[in-house]
């Protein structure tokens, strides 16, 4: 019988992006990101500054930091640092995931969170074998909740106990998302 090999940690393409865990040389990128106002504004977090930055990269560095792993989104073309997606908050009982996802802005409104997502929840599903996926996205964020929309979230109560109120808790089951995926297969016949 052949064994399967994870892809948890494992670097993959898309059309246009290439996901790798984060390196060490990714801390300016990282901290760019997650220091600026702008992007910082839909953050629960507040901004990192750059010794915090280095030890998330290395926190992420090791996919055995299961219920944690985030990868670097690198422009396949240009290897520009798109920006970093990923999955937390795992809850092997209740089999359940947080995706979580940011484009730098330079790169909004390109289409790279959705060409990220279904990746990934191709990976919360099938690899970690969860029933269920949810995003915390916060309310002013009308384009995030577009993009998780069109891949079925629906809105939920509260994924877990300390949520920010000022953010919205979408759900996408493992059923949904397969009725989702024959749906689409169905009408592009």
């Amino acid at each position: 019988m052949e064994q399967e090999v994870s892809r948890i940690g494992k670097t993959f393409t898309t059309k246009r992006l290439l996901f790798r865990t984060l390196q060490d040389e990714d801390l300016d990128h990282v901290h760019r990101q997650f220091s600026d106002p702008e992007m910082c504004r839909y953050f629960s977090e507040p901004p990192m500054d750059r010794r915090t930055a280095a030890e998330t990269i290395k926190f992420f560095q090791h996919p055995e930091h299961d219920p944690y792993l985030r990868y670097a989104m690198i422009h396949r073309e240009t290897g520009a640092f798109i920006g970093t997606c990923g999955y937390h908050h795992l809850d092997r009982d209740r089999r359940q995931v947080e995706l979580g996802y940011d484009v730098w802005k330079e790169f909004w409104g390109q289409g790279y969170a959705t060409e990220a997502i279904e990746p990934l929840l191709a990976l919360c599903f099938e690899e970690l074998g969860v029933e269920q996926v949810y995003v915390l996205i916060d309310r002013q964020n009308l384009g995030s909740i577009k993009t998780a929309r069109k891949f079925g979230f629906e809105d939920s109560e509260p994924c877990r106990p300390l949520d920010d109120p000022n953010e919205v808790c979408m759900k996408l089951t493992q059923a949904d998302r397969q009725q989702r995926l024959a749906d689409t297969e169905f009408n592009n016949r």
